[in-house]
C-alpha cells in the first residue's frame, strides 16, 4: 500500500503509448486492465479477465506499471479497469480523474464487516510479557530501549518506504503521541521489513512494527493470536479503507454488460491474502496467476454463476 509520490514517467509513456485516444477506435469487446505491482491486485484481475474472455468473448491485455500511472491511464483511457484503487490512500488521484472515471463499487474492504486496517502492531508474546496494548503505553522508556534495534539509543518502529504515504503518517504519529526523541520510524521496502519482522518474531524477540491488511504475513501470523494490533486511541490509523473498482466512462458506457458484470464482483481481504500467499509460495507467472484465480473461483461458483446471470 504503498504508493509512490514520485510518477515514473518513463512508465507513464509506454502505458499511454498502448492506446492513444483519437488514433483510431478501440478493439471491440476489449479491455486493458492495470495493475500497480503489487501481488495483491492480482487475483482483483484474473477472475474478471477469464469471465469477461470465456462468457462474453472479450480480448484482454494487461498493463503493470505503477498506481499513479495506473489511474492516469484509467483516467485518460489509455486503459480501461483499475480493480484495486484504494480510498482514501488513493483519494487524491480519484479526486483528479472523477470526471472521467467510474466507480464500479466495491471489491474487498468497505467497513467493519471487512476491514482493510493500518496499525503499528507487537508479536503477543510481547503483548503479554510487557503489558503492551495501546501505543500510549510506548512512553515507558524500558520499552524504547527494548525495541532499539539499532542500538542507538531511539526505540524503532519497522515502518515503510520513505516515498509512500504511510512514512509521513507513521512519522505524524510520533509526533502526535509525544514520542519525538523515544522513537524514530525505520524506513525501508516492505519485502526488507517482513523479512526482519518474521526474523524476530522466529526467534521470539521484542518488535514493533507498522503494517496492514490483507497481507500474507497474517496468515503465517494471524492478528489476535500470534500479532496484537496496539490501541491507536488518537486514530493515526483510524480510517478504514475501502477497495474501488475504478474504470474509465467511455469504456463502461461502450461496454454495458461487461461494466455489470465488474460490478459484481467481490471478494474479502482474506481472499487477497490468501492469493498473495499462493503467489509467493508458487510464482507470479501467467500460468500460476490463471491457476490461482481458478481455485478460488471453483471455491466460489455459485456466486460467480449469479454475477454472470446479473449482467447477461
Amino acid at each position: 500500500m504503498k504508493y509512490k509520490i514520485i510518477l515514473p514517467l518513463l512508465a507513464l509513456v509506454l502505458l499511454l503509448s498502448l492506446v492513444v485516444p483519437g488514433c483510431g477506435p478501440k478493439q471491440e469487446k476489449h479491455i486493458i486492465f492495470t495493475t500497480g505491482a503489487w501481488s495483491g491486485d492480482w487475483l482483483t484481475i484474473y477472475p474478471i479477465k477469464i469471465l469477461l474472455e470465456e462468457e462474453f468473448g472479450y480480448t484482454t491485455e494487461i498493463a503493470e506499471t505503477s498506481t499513479p500511472v495506473a489511474w492516469t491511464a484509467v483516467g485518460t483511457g489509455s486503459a480501461d479497469l483499475w480493480s484495486n484503487g484504494w480510498l482514501p490512500n488513493q483519494q487524491d488521484l480519484w479526486d483528479k480523474y472523477f470526471d472521467t472515471v467510474v466507480n464500479l463499487g466495491t471489491i474487498y474492504g468497505g467497513g467493519s464487516h471487512d476491514p482493510c486496517l493500518q496499525f503499528w502492531a507487537v508479536p503477543t508474546y510481547t503483548s503479554e510479557e510487557y503489558g503492551i496494548t495501546s501505543i500510549t503505553d510506548l512512553e515507558n522508556p524500558e520499552f524504547a530501549e527494548m525495541f532499539d534495534v539499532d542500538g542507538d539509543g531511539v526505540g524503532d518502529i519497522l515502518g515503510c518506504d520513505a516515498a509512500w504515504r504511510c512514512a509521513a503518517v507513521n512519522d505524524q504519529m510520533v509526533i502526535d503521541y509525544g514520542l519525538e526523541g523515544i522513537y524514530e520510524q525505520k524506513y525501508g521496502s516492505e519485502s526488507m521489513m517482513t523479512v526482519a519482522i518474521e526474523g524476530s518474531m522466529k526467534k521470539k524477540e521484542p518488535v514493533l512494527f507498522y503494517f496492514y491488511t490483507p497481507h500474507p504475513i497474517f496468515v503465517k501470523y494471524p492478528i489476535g493470536e500470534a500479532v496484537t494490533i496496539l490501541e491507536d486511541p488518537l486514530e493515526g490509523w483510524g480510517e478504514l479503507a475501502t477497495v474501488i473498482k475504478a474504470a474509465n466512462k467511455e469504456w463502461v458506457e461502450a461496454n454495458p454488460e461487461a461494466a455489470d458484470l465488474i460490478r459484481q464482483v467481490k471478494m474479502t481481504q482474506d481472499d487477497i491474502a490468501w492469493s498473495m500467499a499462493e503467489i509467493e509460495a508458487r510464482g507470479d507467472d501467467v500460468e500460476t496467476l490463471t491457476a490461482i484465480a481458478r481455485e478460488w473461483m471453483a471455491a466460489h461458483q455459485a456466486e460467480i454463476d449469479a454475477w454472470v446471470a446479473a449482467a447477461k
